[in-house]
């Protein structure tokens, strides 16, 4: 009997980019995938009924206001992790409590201002993506319990976090929970 997918990992695990991906191409695909995640959190959230945006992606889970809540917080702490890995040696990441965030008060802000959060984000990432020289890229910083990672790796996380959440919230929003 074939094994089900973990309903946690719509799009799959977090997956580590080869060392043969590290490549002008491939930094370009992260600035497609970053335009277009963007835009489909926008459509998904923006068109979504209110009480859908209630709805957890599975039980114990997280509804779609508490994902685009967390993935624009997760995408501005990218943001400022690639600022330092790029400007700092030796940076070490200071990582953050989700649950602990998710129980802060401005998680009960509208949903828009999440996105207008996750947009900002967004526009800075990509000037820094679009402007950076791929080389620069080969730069480490050290995550507490991930250990050392470049560049490549800190975008291709970030990348996949913010499609992961978007599948998250879109199964939340369609009621497939």
């Amino acid at each position: 009997m074939p094994e089900l997918p973990d309903v946690r990992y719509p799009i799959g695990p977090r997956p580590t980019l080869p060392a043969e991906a590290r490549t002008p191409q491939q930094l370009r695909q992260f600035i497609a995938a970053f335009e277009h995640t963007e835009a489909a959190w926008h459509a998904l959230i923006e068109g979504a009924p209110d009480a859908s945006l209630d709805r957890p992606y599975r039980e114990g889970g997280w509804n779609a206001r508490q994902l685009v809540h967390h993935t624009a917080d997760a995408h501005a702490h990218g943001l400022n992790r690639l600022k330092y890995g790029l400007t700092q040696e030796e940076y070490q990441i200071q990582p953050f409590d989700p649950e602990a965030w998710m129980a802060l008060p401005d998680m009960h802000l509208p949903v828009r201002d999440a996105l207008a959060l996750l947009h900002v984000a967004n526009v800075r990432w990509l000037a820094l993506l679009r402007a950076v020289n791929p080389q620069t890229l080969t730069r480490e910083l050290t995550h507490p319990t991930e250990g050392r990672q470049d560049l490549w790796q800190l975008i291709a996380k970030h990348d996949w976090h913010a499609r992961h959440h978007l599948a998250q919230a879109r199964v939340a929003v369609e009621g497939n929970s």
